[in-house]
């Protein structure tokens, strides 16, 4: 059987329903993306509440005329694990989106090469089908002439049967 240069392409082994599971891990990339965008998000409104409980101290220890403790000075403030978090989770969202596109396009692919199969199954079919009428009319025509061949050996078996059955019953 002659195969076409399609028929080697890996897409034709894949099962059916791998679009579905590659845009299902997506999905779930993306779901956690989320998750971890919300927690940097939360860890970063945490921090800045902090910051500025820490500011509203020291304005009333400002206030109050206290010294001024350098150990307390801006303690905290300079983490970005929030942020982090939240880029992390952007991140992940943008890979999940990229490799939930990546299912769509392979479920395109899939679509058209099992189109493509299926047409040249199609014609494939087609030539069986016009061989096959030829075949049926060539047997046609030979039962035709068997036919008449047939009636012509009846007419001849008839007229030997009549010309020799009364010679061969008068002797």
């Amino acid at each position: 059987m002659n195969q076409g240069p399609d028929e080697n392409n890996i897409l034709y082994s894949l099962p059916t329903n791998t679009a579905d599971k590659i845009d299902f891990v997506g999905e779930m990339i993306v779901n956690i993306g989320n998750i971890i965008s919300v927690i940097g998000i939360a860890v970063e409104a945490q921090e800045v509440e902090e910051v500025e409980e820490v500011e509203e101290v020291e304005e009333v220890e400002e206030g109050e005329g206290a010294t001024k403790n350098p150990n307390t000075t801006n303690s905290g403030s300079d983490s970005n694990a929030g942020f982090i978090l939240a880029l992390i989770g952007g991140i992940l969202v943008t890979i999940g989106d990229m490799v939930s596109t990546g299912s769509t396009a392979l479920a395109i692919e899939q679509t058209a090469l099992l189109e493509k199969k299926a047409e040249q199954e199609a014609k494939e079919q087609s030539r069986k089908i016009k061989k096959m009428e030829k075949q049926i009319d060539s047997l046609h025509q030979d039962m035709k002439s068997l036919f008449f061949i047939t009636e012509s050996l009846k007419r001849e078996v008839i007229f030997l049967q009549n010309f020799i059955y009364p010679h061969f019953h008068q002797q």
